[in-house]
């Protein structure tokens, strides 16, 4: 019976046309990417590694139903796939991310970009001198090693996120060193296979190298001017649907003109998202794109999975593995020894050796362009495509041994080393405060933090930024405030206090609710702009404050105004102490607080600070004598905290004998009813509005 259903299945599928195929092949590779991402995400694995997974089991069923007839509607599919994420990774590209690690990314990244390519021909050299027939000419020995050359940033960026650290130092030497290195592959390869065919002269040989060159000169300069234009069209219609096109058209359509170019279809795709990665709708484009680049990216996967010769990889698992681990310890090793000779110390060199495992995506297009080339004999493209697929199945595991490796050198060999402050705070700090984020208000909480000789801790999340807070000796940190490896670097644990300060509503809800996490009872200030973050907020466990700085800056524009309209700048200030009270004590209602903020803020309901200006005559019951014999306390129920004498002398907190002048501003602590009492007292008036200041500048 079985037998039957799968002759008829075999002739069914030699009978379909090829636009049926394409939808044949792309529902399985869509159902075979489900089935293994959910059984990744089951085993709290990256979700690539199941796609890969799934697609090696469907494959051997595939191939035993289509043989070589789906090939070309799989490599469409991959083709696809590799071209949008590599769009997508020119898109995250940015300038000012690999500005603060120019030197080991650029340099460090193409010292061993030639270190591995050597070591890579070495390799294949080795091979050829085993094998028979595997490499045809010494060209095709150094194509070989460009493949590996390579780190996949795709297996780096998912196995980061999958385990919470993007955002540290060490995610950032990563990912920018990968991505230098993806743009070192692709002219290495045209320039080596165009070395191996000298037969129509130089020129045609040259050729394409110009044309490669133009291109990617154009796409930097016209390219990075002119196509944001095409996205605000888009963003102008207020079509999201309009927009998301937009963007998969400018990445289609720029592979498509590099592939007429004679330059790699993906590479085109890579150079067009590098050129939209500095206009102002590079976020947006990435965040659009992002749910087609994890659809096409799962199917590049999956398919690569399929592709696999596993016939081949089982008769020559040894070479396979020994070609996997060779290429891919030349390389990250090496990166390990760079970045140490660079400075970097703690878990980056160990995040480089084990973390930079994976061999990249674009070792598909070399390989690809390879074996259509001619420069590939059937054994090489096998063999590179089976290591290459063994390494990103392997190189998720590979990174789990990152944390346990480098506790036991920081145990032991490492137990008394230099640790760099770039990434570790003051090991001292307890009962500190938290500042995350924030930038030039950031900045400022740190310095006023520093004057009062508090504990504090500044997280940056922008390199510059971060550069000023050092040179200004602030205690700070570099990296996203949100990541958990941040927050334990910073002590959220032992830390007393956290002020979410960005300006940006979703960094601070993101640090807040993973700070609770980490410490459940840790309370939080928050800066929010609007009712929608203010519900979000009140949701919060422990966010006893909340502060509105366009609130503030309303606040303070109309005190300048009343400056202005001649309003004394003592019945100013009351007035907005009254403003800012009755607004904050509103805008709080509902937040969950501890006990103790809640208890202040019941505190805060039944006082007022008032201030007030003694007269210049000294008819005044209180001029001239101390505040013991005024008796103030006693006879109207208010406080002195502070008195300000001319334009330069502030006494806080005056003593019992402190003697009370003409022309002092008081500073007082009382209910209403206590306030009007010492206004009578005295025998002045306390204005509380502006309107009643004007009235006392009649009188």
């Amino acid at each position: 019976m079985l037998e039957r259903f799968m002759a008829f299945l075999t002739e069914y599928l030699n009978t379909v046309s090829p636009a049926e195929l394409l939808v044949l092949v792309l529902i399985i590779v869509v159902i075979a990417g489900l089935i293994g991402g959910m059984i990744a995400k089951k085993l709290n694995q990256p979700l690539l590694l199941g796609y890969i997974l799934a697609g090696v089991f469907v494959g051997l069923a595939y191939k035993a139903l289509l043989g070589s007839s789906g090939n070309a509607a799989l490599d469409s599919l991959a083709n696809i796939g590799v071209a949008l994420l590599l769009f997508s990774m020119g898109l995250e590209f940015k300038k000012k991310d690999i500005a603060p690690i120019r030197n080991v990314a650029v340099f460090g990244s193409l010292s061993q970009v030639a270190f591995t390519f050597l070591a890579g021909a070495g390799i294949a050299w080795g091979l050829s001198r085993y094998t028979e027939g595997w490499f045809q000419s010494g060209i095709s020995m150094f194509i070989f090693a460009t493949a590996f050359v390579s780190t996949s940033t795709a297996v780096v960026l998912k196995t980061l996120a999958s385990r919470g650290q993007m955002g540290t130092l060490s995610s950032k030497v990563m990912i920018g060193m990968s991505i230098v290195q993806d743009l070192t592959v692709i002219p290495m390869f045209m320039i080596l296979s165009k070395l191996g065919d000298l037969s129509g002269g130089w020129l045609s040989a040259v050729k394409p190298l110009i044309f490669g060159a133009v291109f990617m000169a154009l796409m930097m300069t016209v390219g990075a001017k002119y196509l944001p234009y095409i996205l605000r069209w888009a963003a102008m219609t207020n079509a999201k649907e309009l927009f998301l096109l937009a963007v998969t058209a400018l990445a289609l359509g720029a592979g498509a003109i590099a592939d007429a170019m004679q330059v790699s279809f993906s590479f085109g795709a890579f150079l067009a998202g590098i050129a939209l990665s500095e206009s102002e709708y590079g976020k947006k484009a990435i965040g659009e794109l992002m749910p087609v680049r994890d659809f096409f990216a799962m199917i590049f996967f999956v398919s690569i999975g399929m592709m696999l010769d596993c016939p081949f990889l089982i008769k020559n698992i040894v070479i396979v593995l020994i070609v996997m681990l060779a290429t891919s310890f030349s390389r990250t090793a090496f990166l390990a020894i760079i970045t140490w000779c660079s400075g970097y110390r703690n878990v980056i060199p160990v995040a480089m050796f084990f973390g930079m495992f994976a061999t990249s995506e674009i070792a598909f297009v070399v390989i690809q362009l390879g074996k259509d080339g001619g420069f590939f004999t059937n054994e090489v493209y096998s063999l590179i495509l089976c290591s290459v697929v063994c390494s990103m199945i392997i190189g998720p595991l590979m990174d789990c041994l990152t944390t346990p490796v480098y506790a036991v050198l920081k145990k032991t060999v490492w137990k008394n080393s230099f640790h760099n402050n770039i990434s570790v705070p003051p090991p001292e700090l307890e009962g500190h405060v938290i500042i995350a984020g924030g930038e030039n208000i950031g900045r400022s909480i740190a310095k006023l933090m520093k004057g009062l000789n508090l504990p504090y801790i500044l997280i940056e999340p922008v390199y510059s930024e971060y550069m000023k807070a050092v040179h200004k000796d602030i205690v700070c940190l570099f990296g996203e405030p949100h990541q958990p490896v941040i927050l334990e670097s910073a002590g959220v644990s032992r830390a007393r206090l956290l002020l979410a300060a960005s300006a940006a509503f979703p960094d601070n809800y993101a640090v807040i609710r993973q700070a609770q996490k980490l410490n459940e009872t840790l309370p939080v200030v928050a800066r929010s702009n609007n009712a929608e973050e203010l519900e979000m907020l009140r949701k919060c466990k422990n966010v006893f404050e909340i502060v509105q700085p366009k609130f503030e800056a309303g606040l303070e524009m109309t005190r300048q105004a009343l400056l202005r309209l001649h309003v004394s700048a003592l019945d100013i200030q009351n007035y907005m102490d009254n403003v800012r009270f009755s607004h904050y004590r509103a805008l709080n209602e509902g937040i969950n607080g501890n006990a103790l903020a809640e208890s202040m803020r019941s505190f805060a309901g039944l006082v007022e600070l008032s201030w007030v200006k003694l007269p210049c005559e000294c008819g005044c019951s209180v001029i001239g004598r101390t505040i013991a014999e005024s008796r103030i306390r006693t006879l109207t129920g208010v406080s002195i905290v502070c008195v300000v004498r001319g334009e330069k002398e502030i006494i806080t907190n005056p003593a019992p004998d402190f003697v009370l002048q003409k022309d002092d501003i008081l500073a007082l602590i009382g209910t209403q009813d206590q306030c009007r009492k010492f206004e009578n007292f005295c025998g002045i008036d306390l204005a509380g509005t502006p309107a009643g200041a004007e009235q006392t500048a009649k009188a």
